[in-house]
């Protein structure tokens, strides 16, 4: 998930200002996806990926497996990875990146061959220049034909970015992203199901997804519920496409096109001055995603 802030100093960020850029322009997340093997130090790891120029993209957020933190910028539409040693802001629709090296004041900008790319929520990265900019070794193995990462230690430890649900729990994410979302797009309803993620990832939340998705607060002898569909039990009655079921299971997958959401709502139908007030992060259809 893209839970994570990128704070930078004022120095930092009037350096930036010239990366403030528009989305991708339009048809860019038309581009056909499809699957990827990687190792990493041996280990096999699967991935989403496209090509732009004979050049594999992947996105961002695979190089959380490689330890590095992945956020994203409203303020710059930029996807941003940071390690001990360096920050580099990726702005959609680009062929560039910015980087700043820890220990340094300057920004500097390498030019690419490939354009950042946002598809369903995810921006996608060139694989090999992001691996070699974060200190890592790539190759290609013939054999497997796929592409290797190395470590200079070769112990390099892939986490596990997948969220594990039970069948109970997906039962009720299919149920309540079906219940809230059956009428929007398809990333509309990875955005609520990733919503719902960030919650039981978040220690402001009920820390699974049943509790997350049926949490009443009181207050005052006033019950809250987090989800209207818990409130009217439509929750109990909605049938999940398969639309539905795929967009959760995107989500599972790290999909978030709500960026980092912990709420949505619907700006015509809510009157909640708490969830107005949190910081938006994306509008999908007829929702507003916030933090």
């Amino acid at each position: 998930m893209f839970g994570r802030r990128w704070t930078l100093s004022l120095t930092s960020l009037t350096l930036l200002a010239a990366i403030i850029l528009a989305w991708p322009p339009q048809g860019a997340s038309a581009q056909s996806i499809g699957g990827t093997t990687v190792y990493v130090d041996g280990q096999r790891v699967v991935t989403t990926a496209i090509t732009q120029n004979g050049l594999q993209l992947v996105p961002a957020s695979f190089f959380r497996q490689l330890n590095a933190s992945v956020s994203w910028s409203a303020s710059y539409r930029s996807a941003v990875l940071s390690t001990d040693s360096l920050v580099m802001g990726f702005p959609v629709g680009e062929r560039h990146t910015d980087y700043q090296r820890a220990g340094e004041t300057a920004w500097k900008r390498d030019f690419l061959d490939t354009r950042t790319t946002i598809i369903n929520g995810s921006a996608y990265v060139p694989l090999a220049y992001t691996a070699r900019k974060i200190g890592l070794s790539v190759g290609y193995d013939t054999r497997t034909r796929s592409a290797t990462i190395s470590s200079a230690e070769g112990n390099l430890v892939v986490q596990s970015t997948a969220h594990q649900a039970s069948s109970e729990e997906l039962n009720w994410l299919y149920r309540l992203t079906e219940a809230e979302a059956g009428g929007e797009s398809y990333a509309g309803k990875v955005a609520v199901a990733a919503s719902i993620l960030n919650r039981v990832d978040s220690p402001e939340w009920p820390d699974s997804i049943i509790d997350t998705i049926f949490q009443v607060d009181t207050y005052n002898g006033i019950s809250y519920y987090q989800y209207s569909p818990v409130l009217d039990k439509r929750i109990y009655s909605v049938s999940p496409t398969r639309e539905t079921m795929n967009a959760v299971q995107d989500a599972l997958s790290g999909s978030d096109p709500g960026l980092g959401a912990v709420v949505f709502y619907n700006p015509d139908k809510t009157d909640n001055a708490w969830v107005r007030s949190r910081p938006v992060t994306v509008r999908i259809g007829n929702h507003v995603f916030a933090k």
